[in-house]
């Protein structure tokens, strides 16, 4: 009887070790999930990497070359708005006596171009505002902005303006000098090169690209000119050395 029950007891443990036995062939699918499945060599993952990479790279010029274009356009739709606000505002007057507020350097001046701040000539966006007067003016890539009265056909009558802007790069220089200014009263665009007294002008717009590249070349100072007679301009030895397109 007890020979019997031994004989029970050894058959019952073997089929258990039996059941819990893992076959040799599917070690690898206990260890690893599947034995069709294989892992990921060194070099497909430095591929992966380096196409990652690649698709990185371009999106950041991508994105680069997108924020630039929309500065650019900021750029032409602040200059357009800000002539218009000028010309609404000044207009019943037959003069810009007013319009002035020279930003050089970025610092407004101490009174902060109250007639400005009052007539709302500027969008917002562009002022940075202390106390009610305006401390400085920028364009959408940093760079200050300036108004200034002019005159049209003779001394003293105070009948153009100037919206002045820099820090321009090249791209966004020779986008400007490009448009077709013809609707918006732009009579000349006046680029400031290196020193005080080198002067380019436009006055035939858009303006020729292959000029347009050449006199883009550095870290630019573009002076929109409005309502100004070329000719009065032309014959103002102030400026120095000039260059017409």
């Amino acid at each position: 009887m007890k020979n019997l029950e031994i004989k029970n007891l050894q058959s019952n443990f073997n089929q258990a070790e039996d059941a819990l036995t893992i076959p040799v062939e599917s070690r690898h699918d206990y260890k690893c999930g599947s034995a069709t499945q294989s892992g990921r060599s060194m070099i497909e993952m430095l591929g992966v990497l380096a196409i990652i990479g690649v698709l990185s790279v371009g999106g950041i010029a991508g994105y680069s070359k997108a924020m630039q274009k929309y500065r650019i356009n900021k750029t032409i739709e602040q200059i357009t708005l800000i002539a218009g606000n000028i010309r609404a505002f000044f207009g019943p007057q037959k003069n810009y006596i007013g319009v002035s507020c020279s930003c050089g350097g970025g610092s407004c001046p101490h009174n902060g171009c109250p007639v400005i701040k009052k007539a709302k000539i500027l969008p917002d966006d562009m002022l940075t505002v202390t106390d009610g007067k305006i401390m400085s003016i920028t364009n959408p890539f940093g760079g200050w902005v300036s108004l200034r009265i002019l005159d049209k056909a003779k001394n003293g009558d105070n009948q153009a303006f100037e919206i002045a802007l820099t820090d321009l790069p090249q791209e966004a220089c020779i986008e400007l000098l490009s448009q077709d200014w013809s609707n918006s009263n732009v009579s000349i665009i006046r680029l400031q090169r290196d020193t005080d007294t080198e002067y380019v002008f436009f006055h035939n717009f858009p303006a020729s690209i292959d000029n347009v590249t050449e006199s883009c070349v550095h870290n630019n100072h573009l002076e929109l000119l409005f309502d100004t007679d070329v000719n009065f301009m032309k014959n103002d030895e102030k400026y120095g050395e000039m260059t017409w397109y």
